[in-house]
């Protein structure tokens, strides 16, 4: 088995065996729904659209059967400060080759990447169903990701309207991942939006991550990103605007994330209606603080 890495569009042959690979993956959305994903044609431009990104592919009797990208992010604190941090992503592996060598091969490759540059944190964001980080880090000179944050995946419907939130109660002070542009893998040209306080940034993913439902549709969707709010008044009026915008722009859905521990399940629900997509995450990690995460949909 060969461990390769990757930091540029991949050639042509090693992009028919990325694309046959990660074919055979499906992710939960809810409770109700799973989607594959598409990088290609080129694999690492979603990766390198958020910071300097390696991605690791373990290669034998010439297919691909496991993948893990690293990319160089830093994470901003509530105090506007910010630690530099590995971006653990994309972590998958063949049916046929897990409970073997392929992630542990992956990992030890990542994370002798990751200290070579200097890196002492890291995290990843996990869906609600798939494997989760703490269960397969800490060993093999990997430090152990724990628990750090969860959050909640919104996908709204843009042709339709939605309650509100209630108040928030407590502090909002969110730890926020950052670097690299956004825009890089962006079909459309980002949109700013600002309305009562409140801003954030609407761009879609298409150049570097398609979703793709089972019957092979994509799932076309907006991403509003970098979000600020100073309530829940603001938060819904930037949804609001978002939403309208997204729909104009000829998205019928925009994700959007948000901290878990600003409402109650049941709020939430309540909030954004029976129409809205709720999928929960959990952010793992390592030399970081624990906290409320607002994660951008479009790096996850």
């Amino acid at each position: 088995m060969n461990i390769l890495r990757l930091t540029g569009p991949p050639p042509p042959e090693l992009a028919r065996k990325l694309a046959t690979f990660e074919a055979d993956f499906r992710y939960p959305l809810g409770p109700d729904y799973s989607f594959s994903i598409s990088h290609a044609p080129d694999y690492s431009l979603f990766f390198r659209s958020m910071g300097e990104a390696g991605i690791h592919f373990a290669e034998s009797g010439g297919r691909i059967v496991g993948a893990q990208a690293v990319v160089r992010r830093q994470v901003r604190l509530a105090d506007g400060s910010a630690i530099p941090a590995a971006y653990l992503c994309d972590t998958k592996v063949a049916a046929n080759r897990r409970g073997g060598i392929v992630l542990g091969r992956l990992l030890v490759s990542a994370c002798e990447e990751t200290v070579s540059a200097g890196y002492a944190a890291g995290f990843s964001v996990v869906m609600e169903g798939s494997l989760a980080t703490d269960t397969y880090t800490g060993r093999l000179g990997i430090p152990h990701f724990r628990e750090l944050g969860r959050i909640a995946i919104l996908r709204f419907d843009t042709g339709r309207d939605f309650p509100g939130f209630p108040p928030i109660s407590g502090a909002m002070g969110f730890l926020r991942p950052e670097g690299g542009d956004s825009a890089l893998c962006s079909g459309m040209d980002p949109i700013g939006l600002s309305v009562q306080g409140a801003s954030g940034t609407l761009l879609d993913t298409r150049r570097g991550k398609r979703l793709l439902r089972s019957d092979g549709s994509e799932m076309v969707s907006a991403h509003l990103t970098d979000l600020r709010f100073g309530d829940a008044r603001s938060l819904t009026a930037i949804l609001r605007l978002a939403n309208k915008t997204a729909a104009g722009a000829g998205f019928p859905g925009l994700f959007v994330a948000l901290p878990q521990n600003l409402f109650p399940p049941d709020a939430l629900r309540a909030a954004v209606g029976i129409s809205t997509s709720i999928a929960n995450a959990t952010v793992f990690g390592t030399g970081l603080p624990e906290g409320d995460w607002m994660v951008d949909t479009s790096g996850i």
